[in-house]
């Protein structure tokens, strides 16, 4: 099986002729080729990689996600690598990834740094200790992969599982994107302990807090049920405790948390279906089949019960039925315009699948 290794490349003149000798000798076959994506550098890195021997494209699209992309697009081989430019990737570890796959008829190989060798001063100890375990084990609970380093730059996978992993990041965040789609598209990882080198030269473009945030955005993007619906049902269970509570302050709160809950619960209803809409695999299928099923109607004639119910309430003259009236009168009014709104998103994905 033929590979190609794919480096993105921003101001590296320092190391990008080394870079790409490296893969090379990782990679010496002719039917192996070398791509190296320039995104706009404004040094020699491009003269420099192409003097060595790489296939050079340009990607005017800023980001790393796009250049990288941007690459996997003008490869030809079966198998893509991906790994920087600032010699911090060693691309012999690279054919133990390939191997890998080879051996355990494995879809995606990623290398694992924190099971590997970490040079010293390789990797700041806040992203070490702290970064890199607490964002891969958040995403390892969210969607079950078994994983010990999301954010490790050196993979590699078949480029016939590209097109099942729709990837469409421009940034940082790609990293998280290709193993929570790959996950999604039901690929088969596996994992390798790889050296972590010390950048040999220039700046580096990773800003910790910036990237780190842009990460643990899109992983919580990706999970609305997380999100929403874990924090909305809790909500509802202290909800009714707090109705049963013969103190009234209690029973003021529990109104306030019951309707806020609700409205937690309808904004992660929209997020899905507005994943649904845009073709989304990250929707699962319980999910898919009760928005298919979803109608307008439904959602008004629910919403005018609840109205109703806390009406019938209203009736009470104690201060419990008030409260509880009053919010079932609001949750009411939420369910009818958030109905509505669901609705709009289902009729705008229906006019443009026809």
């Amino acid at each position: 099986m033929s590979v190609s290794v794919v480096i993105p490349c921003l101001n590296e003149e320092e190391t990008i002729e080394a870079c790409v000798r490296e893969a090379r000798e990782a990679f010496p076959s002719e039917s192996d080729e070398i791509i190296v994506v320039d995104n706009g550098s404004t040094d020699r890195s491009f003269e420099l990689a192409k003097a060595a021997g790489a296939k050079v494209i340009q990607e005017r699209r800023r980001g790393y996600g796009s250049a990288i992309l941007r690459g996997f697009q003008e490869a030809q081989a079966d198998i893509l690598i991906m790994g920087d430019a600032d010699l911090s990737y060693d691309f012999h570890d690279a054919k133990r990834l390939v191997e890998k796959l080879r051996e355990e008829d494995a879809d995606f190989a990623i290398g694992s740094r924190l099971r590997g060798k970490i040079e010293k001063g390789a990797m700041p100890w806040l992203h070490q200790k702290f970064g890199t375990p607490l964002l891969t084990g958040f995403l390892n609970l969210i969607f079950g992969t078994r994983l010990s380093d999301i954010n490790c730059g050196l993979r590699a996978f078949k480029k016939s599982c590209l097109e099942k992993m729709n990837l469409r990041s421009p940034g940082m965040e790609f990293a998280s994107e290709m193993v929570i789609h790959a996950q999604k598209a039901g690929l088969k990882f596996v994992e390798a302990p790889i050296k972590l080198r010390k950048r040999g030269g220039g700046v580096a473009k990773l800003r910790t807090f910036r990237d780190g945030w842009r990460h643990l955005r899109f992983i919580l993007y990706c999970a609305p049920f997380s999100l929403f619906v874990l924090p909305a049902l809790l909500g509802l269970a202290v909800s009714a405790w707090c109705f049963w509570s013969p103190r009234f302050g209690y029973q003021v709160m529990g109104s306030f948390v019951l309707i806020s809950s609700f409205q937690v619960l309808s904004f992660g209803l929209m997020a899905k279906t507005f994943l649904w809409v845009s073709d989304s695999f990250l929707v699962d299928r319980g999910f898919a089949r009760f928005i298919e099923s979803f109608r307008l109607e439904y959602g008004i004639l629910g919403s005018l019960g609840v109205f109703g119910a806390g009406v019938l309430v209203l009736q009470g003259v104690d201060l419990r039925s008030l409260i509880l009236g009053f919010a079932l009168v609001a949750l009411g009014i939420q369910i009818f315009f958030s109905s509505f709104f669901v609705s709009i998103l289902l009729s705008k994905a229906s006019r443009e699948s026809t």
